[in-house]
């Protein structure tokens, strides 16, 4: 047995106090007499007697000295060793990635397993000892919580050795330690004064690879992958949906270890994602579904007419998903057609009919007149159409065309109050321009020159929310929004809403389905985008062949978790009984 702490023995002074009350307590009873005459010298004599009576034995006292006895002693936090070595220090590491959801017999995950090993190893220790609880997310994540509660399955990805240098240097700060970890993955603790234990289990068990489409014409092709990643053969369904709508089900015969590719083809798909689903239930749920958003991901084509812009090609190419076609002459112009067309010091008599354009130093046009300038000029940003990037941009300009702005567009830039670069939509098409000479101008030296072509160029050809739309967990979602996005407002599988600033990334992912992200742009939403987020089955899958089993680094110790036993809560008890007891003698008149 061991005792944590030894000042509750003070309160040991109590007792004497209690059995002095029952020693001046007198014991009397009432009756009544005709007279009080014939008591006056026995009254006298009492009045001469001594306060003290002699002690009784009495079974009230003697029940209540006991609880006074057994909440000291319970106060002390008394526990029972079972064998094993005391330390001052004990830091706990819980895995809690994808895999950590595999399933047992009984449906309880490793991850709750791991929790109530650890709830029930802090619990037979000795009450001194401080205790530090890590979680280990993937992907070199790790953090300290307060609680067992406070840690949730995550589905990152990585591996958990990363976290034992930390560990090690955590240990020696503190002295004395001691590391529990806790993993279904292979730990190789070195000299870290510990032990593991691995909670990985073998078994029946199934995953959805990957599901990916491609939209020719107004077809969808989509080919799904299914592994057997268990320990058995696997035998099952899979199912197809269009959202919650069923589309196709296919039988599974799969030997251990292999993938089956399935081929699809939907014929005038209307919705926003596809779904596949195995339906046997086996040791991870969660690698059973995949989802597939189906967004426009079709790369934008531009076309960029110029002599040589180095400047602006540069610039161009920092825009995401666009592929980029160049030609110096105008003429080499086809009938193919081109998502955005940008004009660089060239203004053609007919312009395409279809697509967005960009002028870069034009000449009047269909769209808009323009006025030539020629004298030096300081070219400003309009805060009121610019993003706060580039709104406080600042350029000179050598010459410059001032542009009559159509009733469709707005201003960009203005030199005093010339406008010299403005942007609208007529029509269904985006027309943008710049009214000066790229290489007239110091613009392109400007930090802010970049950054101005890339969101100009968002904006033409409308490159949407995000960079994907489909991913696994454990890759970096940014959320990149528009030039114009205020915040952004993302909701999860079932319907919690966070707000991020555009451009961060969305972390702490503990679910598996479609999100959905609205853009607010004065206060109103404007654009919606959804992505999925899928289970992680390359890395956190497999349940082919592992046995439960731990290992010790412990010096002479065994290799089983040492146990005891906290009497506390047992003391509690016998004292809760022991005032149920005298409360029931109270009432019998004792």
């Amino acid at each position: 047995m061991g005792i944590t702490n030894l000042w509750p023995l003070g309160l040991l002074s109590i007792i004497p106090v209690v059995i002095l009350l029952y020693i001046l307590k007198r014991k009397y009873k009432e009756k009544e007499i005709s007279s009080s005459l014939l008591w006056k010298e026995a009254y006298k004599n009492t009045q001469a007697n001594t306060p003290w009576e002699k002690l009784k034995v009495n079974i009230m006292m003697i029940i209540q000295i006991a609880i006074f006895l057994i909440l000291i002693f319970s106060v002390m936090k008394p526990f029972l060793k079972f064998g094993g070595k005391e330390y001052k220090n004990l830091i706990v590491v819980i895995d809690n990635t994808a895999s950590m959801s595999t399933l047992y017999e009984d449906d309880k995950s490793r991850l709750n397993e791991a929790k109530e090993l650890s709830r029930e190893y802090i619990k037979s220790i000795n009450y001194d000892t401080n205790n530090f609880i890590i979680k280990y997310d993937g992907n070199s994540k790790y953090e300290s919580v307060s609680s067992l509660n406070d840690i949730q399955q995550g589905y990152g990805t990585g591996d958990i050795n990363e976290i034992l240098p930390y560990i090690r240097s955590m240990g020696e700060g503190l002295g004395g330690y001691e590391v529990l970890i806790i993993s279904d993955k292979n730990i190789n603790l070195g000299d870290i004064n510990g032990r593991t234990i691995s909670l990985a289990n073998s078994g029946e068990n199934a995953a959805i690879s990957n599901i990916s489409h491609k939209v020719v014409d107004k077809e969808i092709q989509v080919i799904a992958t299914i592994t057997n990643t268990g320990e058995e053969h696997y035998n099952g369904d899979f199912s197809l949906y269009n959202g919650s709508q069923l589309l196709e089900v296919t039988s599974l015969d799969l030997p251990k270890g292999e993938s089956i590719t399935l081929n699809y083809t939907l014929d005038n798909y209307d919705g926003d994602y596809i779904k596949g689903e195995l339906s046997k239930k086996d040791l991870i749920i969660d690698d059973n579904v995949y989802y597939d958003v189906i967004e426009n991901e079709k790369s934008k084509k531009v076309l960029l007419v110029t002599e040589k812009n180095v400047f602006l090609e540069k610039a161009l190419n920092t825009i995401e998903n666009i592929e980029l076609y160049k030609t110096n002459d105008i003429s080499n112009i086809t009938d193919e057609k081109y998502d955005l067309y940008i004009f660089d010091n060239v203004t053609p008599e007919s312009i395409p009919s279809s697509g967005n354009v960009l002028f870069v130093n034009p000449d009047s046009n269909e769209f808009f007149s323009v006025e030539d300038k020629n004298k030096v000029g300081e070219a400003v940003g309009q805060k009121d159409t610019l993003s706060k990037y580039v709104s406080n941009m600042k350029f000179t300009v050598s010459s410059y065309k001032n542009i009559k702005v159509p009733y469709y567009g707005k201003a960009l830039l203005n030199v005093n109050d010339d406008v010299i670069g403005f942007l609208g939509e007529n029509n269904g098409r985006k027309i943008a321009a710049l009214g000066f000479d790229i290489h007239n101008s110091d613009v392109a030296l400007k930090k802010e020159f970049p950054i101005f072509i890339y969101e100009l160029g968002e904006q033409l050809i409308e490159g949407g929310l995000l960079y994907k739309h489909n991913y696994k967990c454990g890759e970096d979602i940014i959320v990149k929004g528009t030039s114009q996005a205020e915040s952004l407002e993302i909701t999860s599988p079932s319907k919690k809403v966070k707000e991020i600033m555009p451009g961060s990334n969305y972390n702490n992912v503990n679910e598996i389905g479609v999100y959905r992200v609205i853009e607010k742009q004065s206060g109103e939403e404007k654009l919606k985008e959804a992505f999925s987020i899928n289970f992680p089955s390359e890395s956190e899958s497999n349940v082919s062949s592992e046995a439960v089993s731990q290992t010790s680094n412990l010096e002479n110790e065994s290799k089983t978790l040492r146990k005891g036993l906290n009497l506390m809560p047992l003391l509690l008890l016998f004292a809760l009984i022991g005032l149920i007891t005298e409360y029931i003698l109270y009432l019998k008149g004792n």
